[in-house]
């Protein structure tokens, strides 16, 4: 029954990718940044180191892909913040696996909830 529920979601999310804007493909990866994170903490509530690593490999790349994504030369000092607040979260997730960490994977997450909310308001603008 899982297999079967993360390969619908696979195909979902596969599918929103496909058909986002460039303005979408970011809340797509806050969104996944967010559920990544949560993954986290709830494998180190259950003790679960591989599916720790595995969750926070997701959110390493989410992080890197964000930071990516950034046009600095167009994107002024907007661009210029975010890069270094994923660097920032990039570090956070990094000493919150080392030190098994929940709470510092849940301000991670309100972090996260917080760019997502403002990012989907300057979607709402344009």
């Amino acid at each position: 029954m899982y297999a079967r529920q993360r390969q619908y979601q696979s195909v979902s999310l596969a599918s929103r990718i496909e058909a986002a804007s460039p303005h979408e493909l970011v809340v797509i990866l806050y969104e996944e940044l967010i559920r990544s994170l949560d993954v986290c903490r709830t494998a180190i509530a259950q003790g679960k180191p591989e599916a720790l690593k595995t969750a926070h490999e997701r959110v390493t790349s989410v992080l890197l892909s964000l930071r990516a994504s950034l046009d600095l030369d167009r994107g002024g000092a907007l661009a210029h913040s975010l890069g270094g607040i994923y660097g920032s979260m990039l570090k956070e997730s990094v000493r919150a696996v080392q030190e098994r960490d929940s709470d510092r994977f849940s301000r991670l997450r309100q972090g996260t909830a917080e760019l997502l909310q403002a990012w989907s308001r300057i979607g709402q603008q344009t």
